[in-house]
């Protein structure tokens, strides 16, 4: 979802807060949360668990959070998780000026065929993915992509590869590995074995020698 048209979603102030209190907004259908940054003091909220996770689900990054009468954009900065990884369970929403700078997470789409997979036994692994990178509040992409067609076995993808949005800058460590190629183990093993099938050890044949030169 692009930053361009901003979703929208209506917090209430949390009185209490504590795992006890929690725990009874959850069963209501309500996510706790906290409203913070811009040296303001931060506010403890509750959102509708399923409206937020609606968002999530369409890469909505920045959110315009209506409270106690007032909006103002967040950046959906951190979302923890229950034990399962199955349930959001808390969300942490920083207050953003559309116009400034913000480093963040964004998953990262493999596209294409490689043609390295035609080779028998030969795998894609993507070892990264998401990728932290830096750009405007108002310019995040909804997700990056990386073409992967040309890639034979052996080859990787660096961060340093990507090829990344117009105002988009990476975060992460240049070298990092993103993805590359490989050939499973047991594939390469049946290859070994099948280049030495051409000729076959003769049984016998050193021991026939042996008994001719004693002759």
């Amino acid at each position: 979802m692009s930053t361009a048209t901003q979703p929208k979603i209506h917090a209430e102030v949390r009185e209490r807060t504590g795992s006890r209190y929690a725990a009874r907004n959850r069963a209501k259908g309500m996510l706790p949360g906290v409203i913070y940054g811009h040296k303001q003091d931060p506010i403890h909220v509750s959102v509708n668990a399923k409206e937020l996770v609606e968002l999530l689900h369409h890469n909505a990054h920045v959110i315009e959070v209506e409270v106690g009468g007032k909006s103002e954009p967040c950046l959906v900065k951190d979302v923890q998780w229950d034990h399962l990884s199955k349930h959001i369970i808390h969300v942490d929403l920083a207050r953003v000026d559309l116009n400034e700078e913000v480093e963040i997470e964004l998953e990262l789409k493999l596209e294409g065929e490689p043609v390295g997979l035609k080779v028998a036994g030969a795998l894609l692994e993507q070892a990264a993915a998401t990728i932290e990178v830096k750009c405007r509040a108002n310019a995040i992409p909804e997700f990056l992509t990386h073409d992967v067609s040309a890639l034979e076995v052996g080859d990787s993808v660096l961060v340093s590869d990507l090829k990344l949005p117009d105002g988009v800058t990476a975060v992460s460590d240049a070298d990092t590995l993103v993805a590359h190629i490989s050939v499973t183990k047991e594939e390469s093993e049946e290859e070994a074995a099948g280049e030495g099938a051409d000729e076959p050890e003769v049984i016998g044949k050193a021991e026939a020698k042996e008994e001719d030169d004693e002759k």
